[in-house]
């Protein structure tokens, strides 16, 4: 991690020494001697990042370099802070008309501008003091480093990734009879009888592929028609049966008097981990009521979970021969490249093979390790040193830590950074992922400012290299989600423990941190229960905070959301997700917003208590991502909008009260995603968003949804949109509400490029 937060640094520190693609860092030349202490800091920056790929390398068994490693990402967090402060409120003075002023004239403009010139210098004085005290951190750092006896190693560049070279590896190989046991007994194809329900546990190592054939099966349209109710649930570590009863009954679409009616059910319960028989017996006691015929799959880890579930069947995976672990690896590594029926390569991936150990998901991660790689690039994975690394951890992590070294460091963050997630995560490409990898800044470096395209390169990578699964792609074979095998989350866990924190809290009292690791954390996603107090403090380094309601008994005071706000300043990411029936006192919540200097990233999800945004988020002048997903109550986006210059998604699907947009989105020239888009067809109204206001959004991407409002078509309107200049979408679903409105005038008005498809639809985002 500690690599690609220096990588970004530097580049902050290149642009200050050049003055900045628009003199982004002009405040620099304002302060004396500044310009010193920033050439200081990139002599230490580069010393230290010749050798920080060893370091990173050398983290897993060195304890002492471990400690170096944390100590340089405290200084570059803190030194990313002190950039983006100061560029920050250069910003704001351009935004308010302020900075592109001569000085006497902004004095004689008002008085308020002059102090407010004046105040943003006098913080810039403070943070030319915050840059020498990480400059002399920096100093003995760089000393440190020598006794670690560090040596320079070759840095990893992203390699692009076609999508065509992402393996379909949904075949389960070596499975096969397995797979017809199991299929028998839960189609009660075996001469058994019972009376109740039964169970059967698939048990095995991590790695060895239980999910993977649990899911086969419950897939397989054989069983989807032999149950009348199926339902799959992850269960994980972290155990309580209340919310499990809920996920079954939320895949059943029943109610628990439904269980014991005469239908047949079918249900995976994936990962259980608890074998306390005091956990479980209130659910099993309510299974063991349904029909007669009804089964319970389980996979697990641990034996005796299937004893404590009073499994009828226990079947133990064993590991796969190299012969099928070959067929995997040769897969995914070789076919479809221009190493195919290379076999100069086969006599080392026959070696390579043996260090899978029989676990199909080391073979996937080395396979994805040495695609498209050089044999001397082969030869250098089997003779990699981090073979022998001991660590005290499940043997796969070797495998895993060997593919997660062969990314580059940006990469590495991303893949990092999925830790918030929780287990068994449905994750959105382009509506989780990309969205908060460009918040934290990990899309920044390289020359592409596209920085979604950027994200998608990073995605491709990482699949790839095996380190997601269960890819779901749309009706154009584009994949939208993916999700994390378990021990790869386990692994990515590992590596963030110290920072990442992932929580499911049924009170404050459960939240289980003392004050000094709170300290520590960076990212912090929390899933409450009850309780109205906000159960955190301290967290004054919080860059990430995803918090959503398990129930409807959940509440945040105007207070905790007051102190949450003034202790978490350095925040970059903020989600809260309530649900329909929680009362949030919106406007001071999102008053308390103004000072997130740092935001980049703001979602609000399934309230109804949000009617609009105050002004003072309009303060937010680095926001890129405001998603008000399903806020069903919301009505009104603020006047000021068009100050957010740097928004690149803006997001109001399922708030059905929104009825018409404000005029200053027209201003926002950098939005890449604008979803819906509500416009006046007649411009009439000199507050309302026009249609023709599309004109300078030439960045829009993908499919755009327009709703038309108002009694009539402007043709004029339709015109100034300049459809034919929006080259990025490629497909336009258009809803008329006016009574006069005719599809054949806005084909006519808008001249749409041949490439673009327009469909008029009486649905709205169907």
């Amino acid at each position: 991690m500690a690599g690609a937060l220096v990588d970004a640094i530097m580049k902050h520190i290149a642009e200050i020494a050049t003055g900045g693609v628009v003199k982004g860092y002009r405040w620099v030349k304002m302060l004396r001697g500044v310009k010193k202490e920033v050439e200081r800091l990139e002599r230490n920056f580069e010393s230290i990042q010749d050798v920080l790929e060893d370091a990173e390398q050398k983290q897993t068994v060195e304890k002492n370099v471990e400690c170096w490693l944390d100590r340089l990402k405290e200084v570059s967090y803190n030194m990313e802070d002190v950039l983006d402060e100061g560029n920050t409120a250069l910003i704001r003075l351009q935004i308010n008309g302020v900075g592109n002023a001569p000085l006497f004239k902004r004095m004689v403009r008002s008085f308020i501008s002059y102090f407010c010139f004046y105040s943003r210098v006098a913080r810039y004085r403070h943070l030319a003091v915050t840059i020498k005290t990480i400059n002399k951190e920096l100093d003995e750092l760089t000393k440190e480093k020598d006794r670690y006896q560090l040596i320079k190693r070759e840095v990893k560049q992203p390699r692009r990734v076609e999508s065509t070279s992402l393996v379909d590896v949904s075949k389960l190989h070596g499975r096969e009879e397995v797979k017809k046991d199991i299929m028998n007994k839960l189609l009660c194809r075996t001469s058994e009888k019972g009376e109740d329900i039964q169970t059967i546990s698939v048990i095995g190592m991590g790695g060895i592929g239980k999910t993977s054939l649990a899911q086969l099966i419950y897939n397989d349209d054989e069983v989807r028609t032999h149950f009348h109710k199926t339902s799959c649930v992850c269960v994980s570590d972290f155990f309580y049966h209340v919310k499990i009863a809920r996920a079954i009954l939320g895949g059943l679409d029943q109610d628990a008097t439904d269980l014991h009616n005469q239908n047949s059910l079918g249900i995976l319960l994936d990962d259980v981990w608890t074998d306390r028989e005091e956990d479980w017996e209130p659910l099993i006691t309510t299974f063991r009521s349904g029909k007669l015929g009804s089964r319970i799959l389980v996979t697990t880890r641990i034996e005796s979970v299937a004893t404590v579930m009073k499994s009828s069947h226990k079947i133990s995976l064993e590991r796969l021969s190299d012969d099928v672990c070959w067929l995997i690896l040769n897969q995914i590594a070789l076919e479809g490249t221009k190493n195919e029926g290379d076999k100069t390569l086969q006599d080392i991936g026959w070696k390579v093979v043996k260090k899978c150990q029989g676990l199909p998901l080391a073979a996937k991660a080395l396979g994805g390790l040495l695609r498209d790689k050089t044999r001397e690039e082969w030869e250098n994975v089997m003779n990699s040193e981090i073979w022998n690394l001991n660590l005290a951890h499940e043997y796969i992590f070797t495998t895993l830590l060997l593919s997660y070294y062969g990314l580059p460091s940006a990469i590495r963050l991303c893949l990092l950074h999925c830790a918030i997630f929780p287990k068994n995560y449905e994750m959105w490409i382009d509506i989780d992922l990309i969205p908060h990898w460009m918040a934290l800044g990990y899309l920044n470096s390289g020359e592409n400012s596209e920085k979604e395209l950027k994200g998608d390169e990073y995605f491709k990578c990482l699949a790839a290299h095996s380190f997601f699964q269960d890819f779901q792609e749309d009706e154009h074979g584009t994949i939208y989600s993916c999700k994390m095998h378990d021990i790869v989350h386990d692994f990515v866990a590992f590596f963030t423990k110290k920072e990442v924190v992932v929580k499911e809290v049924n009170s404050v009292e459960n939240l289980g941190l003392d004050s000094s690791s709170v300290r520590k954390v960076r990212h912090l996603s929390l899933t409450v229960g009850k309780g109205r107090d906000f159960p955190l403090s301290g967290a004054y380094h919080l860059r990430s905070l995803v918090v959503t309601a398990s129930n409807n008994n959940y509440d945040v005071s105007a207070e905790d959301l007051r102190n949450l706000f003034c202790q978490s300043k350095r925040l970059r990411l903020l989600e809260f997700g309530f649900k329909s029936e929680t009362s949030l006192v919106a406007e001071k919540f999102l008053k308390e917003m103004r000072n997130l200097i740092h935001l980049r990233y703001l979602k609000l999800s399934h309230s109804n208590e949000i009617k609009r945004l105050p002004e003072a988020v309009c303060d937010l002048c680095n926001l890129q991502v405001l998603d008000l997903f399903k806020c069903r109550g919301f009505e009104k986006l603020p006047d000021g909008i068009g100050r957010l210059i740097n928004l690149r998604h803006l997001s109001s699907e399922g708030c059905n009260s929104l009825q018409y947009y404000p005029k200053g989105i027209g201003r926002l020239t950098s939005l890449r995603v604008l979803f819906p888009v509500i416009a006046s067809a007649d411009g009439n109204d000199a507050k309302q968003f026009s249609v023709g206001d599309l004109e300078n959004l030439d960045l829009l991407r993908k499919s755009l949804w327009i709703k038309l409002v108002g009694n009539a078509i402007d043709k004029d309107e339709i015109r100034r949109a300049k459809l034919q200049n929006k080259t990025h979408f490629n497909r336009l679903y258009i809803k008329l509400e006016g009574k006069e409105m005719k599809e054949d005038d806005v084909i006519a008005a808008s001249n749409p490029p041949p490439t673009l498809g327009v469909e008029f639809t009486s649905l709205w985002m169907s």
